[in-house]
């Protein structure tokens, strides 16, 4: 899985080729779902009667960029020091996808009843864009299932919610000039920070007005990712990108939430921009949501699951294609090896232990589904 460098910017053909030939080489045949440009592609098979209920397990097979200076080792070659693997994805998350791939003739020896789907996804990492189409070529397909696992890393403690994630692009555009005299122009960096003071303010009301201490931080937060603009120090810039996002708690409506921003706050800063320069405008583009993810209560009907359910706190701040299985009401939770704080990191690990873990944990929730 290492070997393939899938950066969500790349094609994930190749692992998806990898992956297709090693199921059939088990006698399972795999779906292959296609983008648009058929340049990324998802999988989904099933193991077991599809016209019973049963358990899918959730990956995405795509990662973070690897700046390859930062790293002690190829992050493109798996390697083994001081019982750790080594190399990008090894947590986030190709160790689940490995463990369930190995699992899969276990799977099938087990001759069990309800069916083990499993359905890997492209895109996650940019805005989970390839776990929809996916959701939408298999719901009609099979039963809905009892439960739904996404492998993210846990340390295959049970998270039952997380807080959603919503990115926007505003763009600001001004006009250029000679820097000798300012009011020739209109300095869209400026605007832009005016509006990036707002974001901050409205980050400062949500501290107090909206807390979950099942959440770290406990509350829904705004992050400032990218700004972008100008050419030249002695040029009024005229043009200027913002990139942010919101992440919110689960049951906290973003449109609510940004509606005076949106509504009140960007136009009224377009109208001082409009006073420097009257062609002068802003425009803001929502580019990605990811749906939260809310507590099911069915899954207190299964024991192994109870047993390692965090007795504080239940939920996560990062977004995941849980979400969207839960979202068309599969019940869903996220559970895998390794620990989150080792993804989107130089010299990125797994246990070996955390695989091993892995592969007892899911053997033990399987045989337990099943009676």
């Amino acid at each position: 899985m290492v070997s393939f460098d899938t950066t969500s910017e790349k094609s994930n053909i190749a692992i998806v080729d990898f992956i297709e030939s090693f199921l059939r080489q088990n006698d399972v045949m795999p779906i292959r779902i296609l983008n648009d440009e058929k340049t990324k592609a998802s999988l989904f098979y099933t193991i077991g009667q599809t016209d019973n209920n049963g358990t899918l397990f959730s990956a995405h097979t795509d990662t973070v960029p690897a700046n390859k200076s930062e790293w002690s080792s190829d992050p493109y070659k798996l390697t083994l020091k001081d019982n750790r693997y080594y190399g990008r994805g090894t947590t986030d998350m190709k160790g689940f996808i490995s463990i369930v791939l190995a699992l899969t003739p276990w799977f099938q020896e087990q001759k069990i009843v309800n069916p083990i789907h499993v359905a890997l996804s492209y895109d996650e990492e940019v805005g989970c864009l390839g776990v929809g189409p996916l959701i939408d070529e298999i719901r009609y397909k099979i039963k809905p299932p009892n439960l739904v696992i996404v492998g993210e890393p846990t340390e295959l403690k049970i998270i039952d919610r997380h807080k959603s994630c919503h990115t926007f692009e505003t763009e600001f555009f001004g006009k250029k000039s000679h820097s000798a005299n300012p009011a020739w122009g209109c300095n869209s960096i400026y605007y832009a920070t005016e509006f990036i003071t707002k974001l901050r303010e409205l980050e400062e009301k949500l501290k107090i007005e909206y807390n979950d201490h099942n959440f770290d931080p406990p509350y829904t937060t705004i992050s400032v990712g990218q700004i972008g603009g100008g050419v030249a120090h002695n040029v009024v810039p005229d043009y200027t990108k913002v990139t942010w996002n919101i992440r919110c708690l689960p049951n906290i409506d973003y449109n609510h939430i940004l509606k005076d921003l949106f509504i009140n706050q960007l136009p009224l800063i377009e109208k001082k921009m409009k006073k420097n320069h009257e062609i002068s405008h802003i425009l803001n583009s929502n580019l990605s949501n990811i749906y939260p993810l809310r507590p099911s209560k069915i899954l207190n009907t299964i024991n192994l699951i109870k047993e390692n359910m965090s007795p504080s706190q239940k939920g996560v701040s990062y977004g995941t294609d849980a979400g969207f299985f839960s979202n068309i009401g599969w019940p869903t939770i996220v559970c895998g090896p390794g620990n989150i704080s080792q993804a989107h990191k130089a010299d990125e690990f797994i246990e070996i232990e955390d695989i091993r873990n892995g592969i007892l944990f899911f053997m033990d929730l399987i045989r337990g589904t099943s009676d």
